[in-house]
């Protein structure tokens, strides 16, 4: 099943392949006499898919009566609004499924925002509205999410709603489809309640009690649909629908017209066209693709990553390079362990006090009503310089999750964080352990930031032909403006200069990291720079899925389920340390298949454990430290996780790579195994008051190309405003 998205908040599914029902015999076979619907016990006249009805299952679209009704000649009247303006397709029959276009938790987020613009008319205080008003806005919820599950059911048939601007955004509930067969659906059970149906929305609501969240099957007729324009990303999928085409373009270095991502709102839309295409299916822990044992998916020991290790020429270590650039190119994210194969442990012990703090915390917000209604909601972060910074705790279906979002007050003399609320229910040593803790994932981030960029600007040859001084005075012109060809023709490029070039490339990517990642740190060449770090921490936690059903049934594998929805950050790097429940899922373009790098770290630990004669099925390792309080050694159970950090390149990464690393396409499943999964990543962003100076980072301007060129002289925080949707989404 591909993945769609429409203007909502969410993410939509759509048309899912699944198996018919019934033996799978052809409907379209004239020579069978028998007919599949009479023989299925399960069919459904209404919901079901009868024949000549395109789709699967009860995801189902046909063309409304009149039959054939086609796509308009110019200057004939549209047979439903009788306008000669606009070209459709017709009217179209769909028949949709709740649980596969997620109606639950897009009518929940549908009806919170309608009811927190509905109080605001109410005198201050009110907790609540009239039954009868809850009933409206229940209704229109129920409506919108209707909606914009068919604009996503259409948009996969390369159609889309025959209704345009003022238009759309003024009609009344109900205007654009004629709903019925209305049927609810247990969130618990996932099955029909009742097999009751009802014939409009407003009787689910009225008379079956239907509540925001709670998913609903429907058919809709009579929705004016037109051909989708098409894109060159569609054209191409149409004449690659297997992507054999594309594979061997890319093997043989060829760029197709799609994947030329030259402006920062074609690097939004391409995000948005690879999110889509992602599967939406989850797999359970046993099944859960982990590699397949080449080098992409080895573990990265942390000392490979500094400074010191690279080459005595001052060039990046090869080994390290390609082993970086595979994992992040081609699998999306690389697993580092802290520990260099559990020789040092110092950062490792610092994970270990966060993820106490973060659990600590969640306990303290569960189990203190006061302690929670303390904690301020969502909201910009005054002082980081972007209206999309944001910091405060969120919950969301009904706690399933949670969210705490902080950021480093660089201004405080003890680098404390915000919001002050948070700080004070961790306490001064559970704001040093999230600073300590941050500062070791954003350590992790820049040595990586600076292999992978290096790896490009080499890649490019950027800086062949230039010098260490052109760098520190990187406003001067390249050897008199000469190309690369001209300076090569021209006797000017040596031997040696390759090697300058290799190291050149190296130091402008780490002076990239040191001036522009925000680190939570002062940096003294920035006066600009905002009093709050733009780099945020998050302490997260997804309730699991439940072992059992009510009744007591074992839920099967399909109960493991997409929690936090697919998406790409806008971010040089995130950092999510290795939870001991996985589900973080990052999608692997090279293999197709979701990797679960929690799991990979795991069976990696494993392997280690087995290699040394020590029990594979051990949770934690007893290590010896140093105890600075009482001057004597001491032995700590460190939790097996503690030692590993997953990287995810971000969309600020795929800009300063020249599009070489994509921004990583991750998602959150909840497990089966009923445990929450409490997740610590830190994403690293850009320095608010830093400009991208191309030539400075990048080195010659002809190898940029145009995405690079566009944001050269930018502040960095309008390249992040420029990549939020709203920005870059018609």
């Amino acid at each position: 099943m591909k993945r769609s998205t429409s203007t909502a908040t969410t993410t939509l599914s759509a048309y899912p392949p699944r198996k018919r029902r019934g033996g799978g015999k052809n409907k379209n076979n004239d020579d069978d006499n028998t007919n599949e619907e009479d023989d299925d016990p399960d069919y459904d006249p209404v919901l079901d898919e009868p024949k000549g009805r395109q789709g699967d299952g009860r995801n189902w679209i046909e063309k409304s009566s009149p039959i054939g009704i086609g796509k308009l000649v110019e200057g004939t009247p549209d047979v439903t609004t009788g306008e000669t303006d606009k070209e459709t397709d017709g009217n179209y029959d769909l028949g949709l499924n709740g649980v596969s276009f997620q109606t639950g938790e897009l009518s929940s987020r549908m009806y919170d925002t309608l009811m927190t613009v509905a109080m605001k008319r109410f005198p201050a205080g009110t907790t609540s509205l009239p039954s009868e008003m809850e009933d409206v806005y229940k209704l229109y919820a129920m409506d919108i999410t209707s909606k914009e599950a068919v604009k996503a059911a259409l948009d996969q048939n390369g159609l889309e709603i025959a209704l345009d601007g003022e238009e759309e955004s003024n009609e009344d509930e109900g205007m654009w489809g004629d709903i019925d067969s209305v049927q609810l659906i247990d969130p618990k059970t996932g099955k029909v309640e009742d097999d009751e149906m009802y014939d409009t929305l407003d009787d689910a609501v009225e008379q079956g009690d239907w509540e925001p969240g709670q998913p609903f099957n429907f058919v809709v007729r009579n929705v004016p649909a037109r051909l989708k324009e098409m894109d060159i990303s569609d054209f191409l999928s149409n004449l690659d629908p297997d992507g054999n085409l594309r594979g061997e373009a890319k093997e043989k270095g060829i760029t197709l017209p799609d994947e030329d991502v030259a402006s920062l709102k074609d690097l939004g839309k391409e995000c948005d066209r690879r999110v889509n295409v992602a599967p939406f299916e989850a797999e359970d822990a046993k099944t859960a693709y982990t590699g397949d044992g080449t080098k992409g998916y080895n573990i990265m020991s942390r000392s490979d990553l500094l400074r010191d290790s690279i080459g005595a020429d001052g060039t990046e270590n090869g080994s390290t390079l390609m082993h970086v650039m595979d994992a992040l190119v081609s699998h999306g994210c690389l697993v580092v362990d802290v520990t260099d194969n559990g020789t040092k442990y110092s950062d490792a012990l610092k994970l270990h006090k966060m993820w106490n703090v973060a659990s600590n915390f969640f306990d303290n917000v569960d189990g203190d009503a006061e302690v929670a209604s303390s904690l301020p909601g969502m909201q910009i972060a005054e002082g980081a310089g972007s209206p999309h910074a944001a910091v405060g705790f969120a919950q969301y279906g009904d706690g399933a999750m949670s969210f705490l979002e902080t950021r480093i007050d660089r201004d405080s003399e003890d680098r404390s964080i915000v919001p002050q609320e948070a700080a004070n229910i961790l306490g001064s040593e559970g704001v040093a352990s999230m600073v300590d803790a941050f500062d070791t994932m954003c350590d992790v981030g820049k040595d990586l930031v600076r292999v992978a960029i290096a790896a490009a600007n080499m890649e490019y040859d950027a800086f062949l032909g230039q010098s260490e001084d052109d760098l520190e005075n990187s406003d001067l012109p390249l050897i008199s403006g000469l190309t690369f060809e001209e300076e090569d023709v021209a006797g000017v490029v040596g031997e040696g200069d390759y090697v300058t070039a290799a190291k050149l490339s190296s130091d402008a990517a780490a002076l990239l990291a040191d001036e522009l990642i925000d680190d939570g740190k002062q940096n003294s060449a920035n006066s600009e720079q905002g009093i709050i770090n733009m780099s945020p921490h998050r302490l997260c936690r997804y309730q699991g899925v439940a072992k059992k059903d009510d009744d007591g049934k074992n839920k099967p594998a399909s109960s493991n389920k997409e929690t936090f929805g697919a998406h790409t950050d806008t971010s040089f790097l995130t950092l999510v340390p290795v939870a001991d429940v996985s589900g973080l899922e990052v999608f692997d373009e090279a293999a197709e298949k979701w990797l679960r790098p929690e799991l990979l770290a795991r069976q990696k630990w494993e392997e280690q454990q087995h290699e040394q004669g020590k029990d594979p099925a051990a949770q934690s390792e007893s290590i010896t430290v140093f105890d600075d309080e009482s001057g004597e050694e001491r032995k700590v159970d460190l939790p097996w996780h503690c030692r590993y950090v997953v990287a995810m390149p971000g969309e600020l990464l795929q800009i300063g790579t020249r599009n070489e690393v994509g921004a990583a396409i991750h998602r959150v499943i909840s497990v089966l195994n009923g445990e929450a999964r409490i997740s610590a990543p830190a994403l690293l962003r850009a320095r608010s008051g830093m400009r991208l100076n191309l030539s400075k980072y990048f080195g010659n301007i002809e190898t940029a190309g145009s995405l690079l060129k566009e944001c050269d002289g930018m502040n960095m925080e309008d390249i992040h405003n420029a990549l939020q949707p709203s920005s870059y989404r018609d």
